[in-house]
């Protein structure tokens, strides 16, 4: 009978200290941060500026699960020597604001002009870097609600293409000068030093970043695709010699770049069977798309739609984490997560484990997500070490935003019961009880030279002493005199 009972004793002791969970996964698209279908917006100078509506933002969020918008501002007013006006930069400020209230983020890109019939549509260089010290500040302060900002401000659309300008080049880029090309460097150095050093960058062309930073720099310069699954290399997003031509050595270089670096766009056309689902999945998930336009090329979307791939897209575009499962001893959290999405994080998070008990929360950062690369299994081990106080804990893993402590922001799993809303937390569906018994406290006695005389102050005779007190690993000291 004894031993039985020894036997079930040890079995309950193995089960309370070795706690297993598997999750289950949901299939369902995520309203999670900087992925996914975006809708694009735009705003002119002449004429008025263009506020975002507060309710459309909101919406998007709450009705389509979209997070992230396009927002194209036109400077056409300030072309030829002008400042940005004051109103313009607060109307700026306004929609930033609208931004965040709605939990978006924002793709951000500077334009003077959507056509290239006006007779000057192409500030200087002097004007542009100009005008980009003015946009740092704003842009600088509302870096929570940007999710990347792509180099805008030459050619037309902000593209780098048509220019009208024997500054900067125009059409062939092939054809530039070394002149034209430090030109157009300069405009995007002025961009790395003064936006902020934490959003990512992007560019339109292959050509032009290697052009000017080498076939090996990779900094935070990511690229977008306005032209995606179109003829002639997308529009020259590859430098091609044909309309069906190709070229392996960007291609491979693209998805190499794109592994940590936001790859966006959108379609501009039909152009079957490339625009067809089986070849547009299969190159958003070469290139590590994190982020296409909702609203163009409208035809493409809906044959997306019609055909079934558009909700594998809602759902792997970007990261897409899950948990797999968890393991808890009474010194040891083992987990086990995927990335099952077409793409890595572009911004690297810190990654928190979070104990609850009650009202009582305790955030202690475990790691990063740089390593949790698309389709490897990632296990993190966290010692349980953490300075708590004894009691019973739910345990959460939390990935905030590294600029923002909103709950929109926050990552969530793609798991069943594990979303915790209010806090932004994934629950582990763990409880963790620390039960760490005082230590009996010591005392020893020391008189004034330092020299040890006992345990007990009660025989002590007249004199001057220093007690030293030991509790829990704490060391107390006292002068007393008797």
């Amino acid at each position: 009978m004894k031993r039985t009972l020894s036997l079930l004793l040890l079995l309950f002791s193995v089960t309370i200290f070795c706690q297993n969970v598997s999750y289950a996964v949901t299939s369902k698209n995520i309203t999670n941060p900087e992925r996914g279908f975006y809708h694009y917006t735009s705003t002119g100078s002449s004429g008025g500026y263009n506020l975002l509506s507060q309710s459309t933002l909101s919406g998007y969020r709450t009705n389509e699960k979209i997070t992230v918008i396009q927002r194209q501002f036109f400077l056409r007013d300030f072309i030829t020597g002008i400042p940005i006006t004051s109103t313009y930069l607060a109307n700026m400020q306004t929609d930033f604001n609208r931004i965040r209230t709605a939990g978006l983020k924002v793709i951000v890109r500077f334009t003077y002009t959507s056509s290239s019939s006006y007779t000057i549509f192409q500030p200087t260089k002097a004007q542009i870097l100009a005008h980009i010290t003015q946009l740092a500040p704003v842009l600088n302060a509302n870096k929570d609600v940007i999710a990347t900002i792509q180099a805008g401000f030459i050619g037309q659309y902000g593209e780098w293409y048509y220019t009208g300008s024997s500054e900067f080049g125009t059409g062939d880029y092939t054809k530039y000068t070394t002149t034209q090309w430090n030109n157009r460097k300069q405009v995007l150095d002025a961009m790395i030093s003064q936006f902020p050093q934490e959003i990512p960058l992007q560019i339109r062309y292959i050509y032009a970043k290697t052009q000017m930073y080498g076939s090996t720099y990779v900094g935070r310069i990511g690229f977008y695709n306005d032209a995606f699954l179109n003829s002639w290399g997308d529009s020259g997003t590859f430098l091609v010699s044909s309309s069906s031509g190709s070229n392996l050595t960007q291609q491979t270089y693209l998805s190499n770049q794109t592994a940590t670096l936001p790859m966006s766009g959108e379609t501009d056309g039909v152009n079957s069977p490339r625009t067809d689902c089986a070849n547009a999945t299969l190159e958003m998930n070469r290139y590590n798309w994190s982020l296409i336009n909702k609203d163009y090329f409208s035809t493409v979307i809906t044959n997306w739609q019609t055909n079934g791939c558009y909700a594998e897209m809602q759902t792997k575009l970007g990261y897409k984490f899950e948990l797999i499962s968890s393991t808890l001893s009474s010194t040891n959290l083992l987990i086990a997560l995927k990335n099952n999405g077409w793409a890595n994080l572009y911004k690297t998070r810190k990654v928190y484990i979070v104990f609850v008990n009650g009202t009582n929360e305790y955030k202690y950062e475990i790691g990063n997500t740089s390593n949790w690369i698309e389709g490897q299994v990632v296990n993190l081990a966290v010692p349980l070490s953490y300075p708590i106080p004894n009691g019973t804990y739910k345990l959460y893993l939390y990935v905030p935003d590294n600029n923002s402590n909103s709950v929109n922001y926050a990552i969530q799993f793609s798991n069943v019961g594990t979303w915790l809303a209010q806090k932004g937390y994934n629950d582990l569906l763990q409880t963790y009880v620390k039960n760490i018994a005082a230590k009996p406290s010591k005392t020893k006695v020391y008189n004034m030279y330092g020299n040890y005389v006992g345990d007990k102050i009660e025989d002590l005779q007249q004199g001057i002493y220093i007690i030293k007190t030991i509790s829990n690993d704490s060391i107390y000291t006292k002068k007393i005199k008797i």
